[in-house]
């Protein structure tokens, strides 16, 4: 029961991304208008672009062994 919990949150994360600038974490959809430019939805943060201060939520989350 608990890996099948695991994995659901997971995949949850897939579209959410993480930004290193303020530590939030968001849904992708609400970083973009156009799909290309991506910036914080904070609007007390300047962090912008894919893996320059926002990354995807799968690449931060610590590593299963």
């Amino acid at each position: 029961m608990q890996p099948e919990l695991a994995s659901r949150t997971r995949s949850s994360d897939m579209d959410r991304l993480f930004c290193q600038e303020c530590g939030e974490r968001f849904d992708a959809d609400a970083a973009t208008d156009d799909g290309w430019h991506y910036r914080c939805p904070n609007e007390d943060c300047d962090g912008a672009g894919i893996r320059e201060d926002l990354y995807p939520v799968e690449d931060v989350l610590p590593s299963r062994r």
